[in-house]
């Protein structure tokens, strides 16, 4: 075995030779490589350059990909910092530490220590379906956060199943344990003005349905502290797919016994990440559990619970799988305990920023259009007026520009570029508690006699409300100067096949000015459309916008 591995190091290494890299390694069972592109794309235009690879690219056994990962972050100029394993642990192994500890950890541990040098998530789909749903549900909530009641991002749902355990002391005691999780994530909660905490628990005569009701009302995060396998225990076993909580959509914590799937099916509790369809999203967002299982280790899980919520609340980590990490960190550095620190996965992105307040939007200057001979772009970011410092801006023109950095502490970023090429430089720029911006300026373009094409019109912000919407829904949208158009420009919405089932109209506006279209779910003939995710993509972008249409 440590001989195929290790010529499997070398021949990725020769292949490796000439490769740039990328920030974000996505690994895929073939039948998902479809369905992960929307995600792929998102991330490499935010700023974190993308790599998506295939199981017959670099082949399907644990110990190939392992090489693959290893040469990836040994010998690529830009090395990987997160990985995404797409497929349940039937199509993508879990590494067996143990009888009962099955871990990524395997993966992502570059060297002969226990940490994760590489920040790792995993989709653990088992079609095409799951995978669709899964990243649609990442999609919105990262890129389009639901902003038609945004008090939900301020709003958690804490569960205590008690155990009636009063003696003996801990880490025995585990009501008294679970209880003290409960405390210290509300308590960090309330101090970033945290609205409302549902605070449920057995012996408040609360069960599964009171978490249903509170997740259809909003929640930003959901904690269970208590027993479990492969489900939360009774009265608190909860069916994700119960769940209307459309968009608003929760990071789970599920801090129990084992409660993710190890073979070809997944668990019960599990299914807050899997749950619902590519047009009907549900459950959470993002789902937090360990693979372990064993008596008298509440306190275990109660370190990576508190190191969890210090992460995000305390020393200010903005993703996933930041946050997961230092849960992991925290239980190893308490206990020692190697079983806790591998068995804990991140299912879900773990590149995703997480929000912890309502999100706010801002305001990016730069140049309304480059002309070939222009060498730098510069760009400023604020939002309420003050400038945003260590916002990630990425510029990219087709395969000629691709840059990324972060603002400095005036909110600026100054690009130099060169060999510029006729077409568009996309924008975006992403910051914590932000909602993401994005926009197009025309390169080359300096006058209207150059072309014959339409000027795209320029994004500062769009807002899609409601989103999933039935009748009608408002697609709001902010402007640079338009004067120039030749003529109107026009907004497409594609069905999931690719194809432009509707014209919009929209119109120019000068700078800063808010306009809106209302699309009322029909088609260019005026025939109603059927439920389903639709897209919209607007002139000269080369993203498109989800919106969900109910029937």
């Amino acid at each position: 075995m440590k001989r195929c591995l290790l010529l499997l190091v070398i021949f990725y290494a020769f292949i490796f030779s000439q490769e740039i890299g990328a920030r974000y390694l996505i690994i895929t069972h073939d039948s998902f490589y479809d369905a992960i592109q929307p995600l792929a794309e998102w991330k490499h235009r935010m700023g974190l350059r993308t790599k998506v690879v295939r199981l017959s690219q670099i082949g399907s056994s644990m110990s190939a990909i392992k090489a693959y990962v290893d040469s990836a972050y040994d010998t690529w100029q830009i090395p990987p910092e997160f990985l995404l394993l797409v497929g349940a642990p039937s199509y993508i192994p879990f590494y067996i530490y143990s009888s009962y500890c099955y871990s990524d950890n395997y993966y992502t541990n570059m060297d002969s220590d226990i940490y994760n040098e590489i920040l790792s998530g995993r989709l653990t789909v088992h079609n095409i379906t799951e995978a669709q749903t899964v990243v649609n549900k990442i999609l919105l909530y990262e890129k389009t956060p639901d902003l038609t009641d945004s008090l939900w991002f301020i709003n958690a749902c804490l569960i205590v199943n008690e155990d009636y355990y009063t003696y003996p002391p801990p880490p025995y005691g585990d009501d008294s344990i679970y209880w003290s999780d409960i405390r210290h994530a509300k308590g960090l909660m309330l101090a970033h003005e945290y609205n409302t905490i549902d605070t449920l628990s057995d012996l408040l005569g609360n069960n599964a349905s009171d978490v249903i009701n509170s997740v259809n009302q909003g929640r930003a995060f959901v904690l269970y502290r208590g027993c479990g396998t492969n489900n939360w225990s009774p009265p608190f076993a909860v069916e994700p797919n119960q769940t209307q909580n459309g968009t608003k959509l929760p990071i789970v914590l599920s801090l129990t016994c084992g409660t993710i799937g190890t073979g070809s099916s997944s668990a019960a509790a599990e299914r807050w990440l899997l749950t619902g369809a590519p047009y009907l999203p549900r459950g959470g967002a993002g789902y937090f559990a360990t693979t372990t299982s064993g008596m008298g280790i509440a306190h275990l899980r109660s370190a990576v619970s508190k190191g969890f919520f210090n992460a995000l609340f305390v020393q200010g980590k903005q993703t996933f799988g930041e946050a997961c990490e230092a849960g992991r960190q925290n239980v190893y550095a308490l206990y020692g305990s190697t079983s806790e620190y591998r068995g804990f996965t991140t299912l879900g992105d773990p590149a995703m920023n997480i929000w912890t307040a309502i999100p706010k939007p801002l305001e990016v200057f730069h140049d309304s259009l480059l002309s070939l001979s222009d060498d730098s772009l510069e760009i400023s970011v604020y939002s309420q007026d003050a400038p945003i410092e260590s916002a990630l801006v990425c510029v990219l023109l087709d395969t000629v520009v691709y840059e990324y950095g972060y603002t400095n502490s005036n909110g600026a970023i100054v690009f130099n570029l060169d060999s510029l090429v006729q077409g568009y430089m996309h924008i975006t720029v992403t910051a914590h508690n932000k909602i993401p911006y994005l926009d197009s300026i025309p390169v080359g373009l300096t006058n209207v006699e150059e072309t014959t094409q339409v000027t795209t019109v320029h994004l500062y912000h769009a807002e899609i409300s409601p989103n999933p919407f039935r009748y009608t829904t408002k697609i709001r949208y902010l402007t640079f100067d338009s004067r120039y158009l030749i003529e109107k420009p026009t907004l497409r919405i594609h069905d999931v096949g690719g194809r432009t089932v509707r014209y919009l109209d929209l119109e120019p506006s000068i700078q800063n000015l808010e306009s809106a279209v209302i699309w009322d779910g029909t088609d260019d003939a005026g025939c109603k459309l059927p439920a389903g995710v639709y897209f919209l993509r607007f002139p000269g972008s080369t993203t498109t916008t989800p919106m969900v249409l109910l029937r």
